[in-house]
């Protein structure tokens, strides 16, 4: 029987190189134009190389590719998520994307299945029946919207993580100065890990919904190379001004739009403190932002 240490050695090991090509350096004939070749596909048609006669595991293939199913895609895509967050959201960006289901994709499809569970479930996401209820009812039937329509509410709601990901991990270790469409495609990885930890706290308990935070602050860890407190304050960081931006913004356009009754503020008093409020998130990131710049090696 192996020891916790040898267990944890080989998940280790597993985190850092989850896949090997063993048949790198096989010769092969292809099944389909006869070439001869070494590696994984044919470099003249793009056959891959176990393909052989059809048999019951074919048939099992086809259909769980229907589903977007197969080896990498979906399912093993979600246990990296779950096992090696940030190495795998590393490797993407880095350029190895075949070792894993495309994330866009991989976020709507978890957003059907999300919103399949649930129903299946009873269990409601908002009490839509509160909606007019409500003071400024327009946001909230906004957030009955983004509800009813989760991949395109993940979309809009973790945009507002972009920013402040990309400024306070800048000059990280690892991913050093990582752009804004790799900032894109980090929160997409982790917006399909939030939609999993939600509908398992709605389900099963809400005591789940510290994963979230949790995972987070392990994907940022591994994704950038910070220590443990370097990686927390800034993922604190990240996770308060983007609450706030995610606030304001909303609040600023229903009152510019009419949406909020005059009579609920001065235009004065509601424009001031929207500028002093972004103000003081914009200068909580340029300080981050320097922190970092300033610790750089030279």
């Amino acid at each position: 029987m192996k020891s916790l240490k040898e267990l944890y050695q080989r998940f280790r090991k597993w985190q850092l190189k989850p896949f090997h090509y063993d048949n790198a350096e096989k010769p092969h004939t292809c099944t389909n134009c006869d070439s001869s070749y070494i590696g994984e596909h044919c470099p003249v048609c793009g056959q891959k190389h176990d393909v052989g006669r059809v048999s019951w595991k074919s048939v099992g293939q086809e259909m769980i590719k229907i589903w977007g199913m197969e080896s990498r895609s979906i399912l093993s895509t979600i246990l990296q998520l779950l096992g090696r967050p940030g190495y795998l959201i590393s490797d993407y960006i880095g350029g190895r994307q075949q070792v894993c289901y495309s994330p866009v994709s991989m976020l709507f499809v978890m957003a059907v299945f999300v919103t399949l569970v649930m129903q299946l479930a009873g269990v409601k996401m908002v009490n839509a029946e509160a909606v007019d209820t409500v003071k400024f009812s327009a946001l909230a039937k906004a957030v009955v919207w983004m509800v009813d329509n989760l991949g395109w509410g993940m979309l809009i709601t973790t945009a507002f993580l972009i920013l402040p990901t990309w400024l306070l991990f800048r000059f990280a270790p690892k991913n050093h100065r990582h752009t804004i469409p790799e900032g894109i495609y980090i929160q997409l990885f982790m917006s399909t890990l939030f939609l999993l930890f939600f509908v398992l706290a709605r389900v099963l308990s809400d005591w789940l919904l510290w994963l979230i935070p949790i995972y987070y602050y392990i994907a940022y860890l591994q994704l950038f190379g910070y220590g443990i407190w370097g990686t927390l304050w800034r993922t604190v960081l990240i996770w308060a001004v983007s609450f706030a931006l995610s606030m304001l913004i909303p609040l600023e356009v229903l009152y510019w739009t009419g949406q909020i009754p005059p009579d609920e503020g001065s235009f004065n008093a509601f424009t001031y403190g929207f500028t002093f409020w972004f103000a003081v998130c914009m200068g909580i990131l340029y300080v981050g932002y320097r922190i970092g710049k300033r610790n750089v090696k030279p």
